[in-house]
Formats: C-alpha cells, sequence, structure tokens
C-alpha cells in the first residue's frame, strides 16, 4: 500500500473488508479524488463496490493487465470492451433492482418478468439501446460512450509505448483536433507530424469524415466488414484517396481485414501500426 496517506489506507481497508459497499455511503467518509486514487491502485477493489457504475477506462486496462498479459492490440482491447459491457450491465441491473424494490411486488414471477423486461435491449428509430433505460436516460448512455472509445486509445497508446515511443517524446494525445500526434524525429526537434485517428468498434460515416479531416492515419478495431463498401461510391474509394493524400493508412483488426473483398493496399491489420509509427518516427515516412 506505498504511495497511501493514512486516510486513505483507511478507506481502502474499509472496501477490503466488506462483501459489498454502496459509493454513496464512501462519499460520506471520503472525497471522490481518495476514491478513484484507491481504486486505480487497487483496481480489483472495484467489484466491491455496487452502485459505481462504470469505473474509467484506465482502471479497467489496469484490471485486465493484472489478470491477463501479453495481449495484442485487439486481444487487448477485446479484453477491456469485455469488461467494459460487464460493469454496464452490473449497473442497469443495480438501478432496476433499486427501483424495483420500492415497488413492494410480493410476486417474485412478475418480480422476473418486469426485470427482464426492462432490461432487455430495445430500438428506438433505428438506434438500439441496452435498455429502455439508456434510451430514456441519454446523459447514462453519453457518459458512457467516451469511457468505451478511452478503451481504444489506451489500447493503441499502449502499442506505441512496446516499440519504445514515448508519450511527450515521440507522441502527444489529444491536442488539438486529433486523437494522436507523432513526431519526427521527436517533438522538441520536429521536422513532420503524422496524425491519428482512434476509432471503437463502428467505423460508419464518422470513421472516414476523420480520416478526411483530422488524421493522416485511421486506426481502428471496427467488427462488420460489410462497414467497408467498394465501388466508385463506396468508402474504401474515400479512404485510398484520403490516405494516398496524407501518406497514411487505415488499420484495422485482421479478422476484419481478411472478410473484405475489397483490396487496397491502403487497408492493413492494426497490428502492424504501431511498428509504422516507429518507423515514421525514425525516417519521416511509413
Amino acid at each position: 500500500m506505498s504511495g497511501l496517506t493514512p486516510k486513505q489506507k483507511k478507506i481502502y481497508n474499509y472496501i477490503k473488508s466488506r462483501n459489498k459497499v454502496y459509493l454513496e455511503d464512501l462519499l460520506k467518509i471520503a472525497s471522490e479524488g481518495i476514491i478513484k486514487k484507491i481504486l486505480y491502485h487497487f483496481p480489483k477493489l472495484t467489484w466491491k463496490i455496487i452502485d459505481i457504475g462504470i469505473p474509467p477506462a484506465g482502471v479497467i486496462m489496469k484490471m485486465v493487465l493484472e489478470k491477463e498479459k501479453g495481449l495484442d492490440i485487439n486481444k487487448l482491447h477485446e479484453a477491456c470492451y469485455r469488461l467494459f459491457m460487464k460493469f454496464k450491465k452490473r449497473y442497469y441491473e443495480y438501478k432496476v433492482n433499486k427501483f424495483l424494490s420500492k415497488l413492494n411486488i410480493i410476486d417474485r414471477l412478475l418480480l422476473k418478468k418486469l426485470k427482464n423486461k426492462m432490461l432487455k435491449p430495445i430500438k428506438v428509430r433505428g438506434v438500439v439501446y441496452s435498455n429502455f433505460m439508456e434510451e430514456a436516460a441519454r446523459r447514462i448512455s453519453q457518459s458512457i460512450q467516451p469511457i468505451s472509445g478511452n478503451l481504444a486509445e489506451l489500447s493503441v497508446q499502449r502499442e506505441l509505448k512496446k516499440v519504445g515511443l514515448e508519450e511527450g517524446v515521440h507522441f502527444i494525445i489529444r491536442e488539438g483536433r486529433t486523437d494522436i500526434t507523432l513526431f519526427y524525429p521527436n517533438k522538441k526537434n520536429n521536422k513532420k507530424l503524422h496524425n491519428v485517428e482512434v476509432k471503437n468498434v463502428k467505423l460508419r460515416e464518422r470513421g472516414t469524415r476523420g480520416l478526411a479531416f483530422d488524421g493522416d492515419s485511421l486506426i481502428g478495431f471496427f467488427d462488420q466488414p460489410n462497414e467497408f463498401t467498394g465501388g466508385e461510391k463506396g468508402n474504401i474509394a474515400e479512404i485510398e484517396k484520403h490516405c494516398k493524400k496524407r501518406g497514411g493508412f487505415c488499420y484495422i483488426p485482421p479478422e476484419t481485414l481478411k472478410k473484405i473483398p475489397y483490396k487496397t493496399k491502403y487497408l492493413k491489420s492494426n497490428t502492424e501500426f504501431a511498428k509504422d509509427m516507429k518507423k515514421f518516427v525514425e525516417t519521416g515516412k511509413i
């Protein structure tokens, strides 16, 4: 427990000694900052806090890496995303259970049916939501999306560091309108930039728009090969045009790449991304 103050150690022991804890009770004895620091250093304690919602992306990634070592970029993102969805499901179940407990319903079968119905995914105006609450409470839904995106960005940042690139020296995060900016040969002696957009599991139009206006390269974890369309009006033609102009590539999971029937040299496996970015930092070219 090195690095914790006496008060933080007291809160740590309080959480650890209980089977379950409620955040609303913790906030009566500790600040939000103290709780966040404890959970970052001891992420497994997050499971004990029933009403915490979804922890920050950094905590989720730390939980995964403590359990599984040596994951490649796609396996890491997949494991983080699964854990993210697990927290999301638990949060909604807690909210539904709390709501139903106030109704004093004696019939257990009816209670179970109500719970299942409330947690069932729904589709509204073509958009699929995890359950009716997510659609009704847009703020909850919108607060979840940044965490999901941050998991993708952290997975990419980790790959850059694994090949020896340093944040603040060879690349920076979220400055300007792009997600990651790389420097040739480094930030201090910068001669050339390469901007990278990071996307999660869906490309949609915003992916090609991001590539066109904000990024030289695009890296993502797209899981739907049919999102990549051929022909003159398809988005692969757009990707080719912008990558050729910017000197970049579109990096996608190898499993998705091999299922796309339209071939182009500008679509590459995202397992090659870090190697290519290191080459840019060393030579100014990919």
